[in-house]
């Protein structure tokens, strides 16, 4: 059994990271930018806004995802974490936010 020994050599150099900012809704609960798009991925997709620093990627919440579907290329949105919910129906913990969208002329 000791050739079968894992041996941990990983150093900084092989750690994967990601180019993308996304937002920490958890300790950042207030974020305005301009909707850009929404983005695909792995769980399926993602909101892009551009604020007056950078592009951030916003986290892929079902929630989230919903309210900014109302959201075009372009309008100016106001998201606030407004924490943890309990739904009435499921029992489930989930985090709720508002959503405010303007157009941009």
């Amino acid at each position: 059994m000791e050739n079968n020994k894992v041996i941990d050599d990983f150093s900084d150099a092989d750690k994967v990271s990601s180019d993308m900012n996304f937002w920490d809704y958890k300790g950042q609960p207030q974020i305005i930018g301009v909707f850009k798009e929404f983005v695909k991925d792995s769980y399926g997709e993602h909101v892009v806004i551009e604020t007056e620093e950078k592009e951030i990627h916003l986290p892929n919440l079902t929630t989230l995802n919903g309210k900014l579907k109302r959201a075009e290329m372009g309008n100016k949105v106001k998201i606030i974490n407004l924490g943890e919910k309990k739904s009435d129906k499921t029992g489930r913990m989930y985090y709720d936010f508002d959503i405010y969208i303007k157009k941009v002329e």
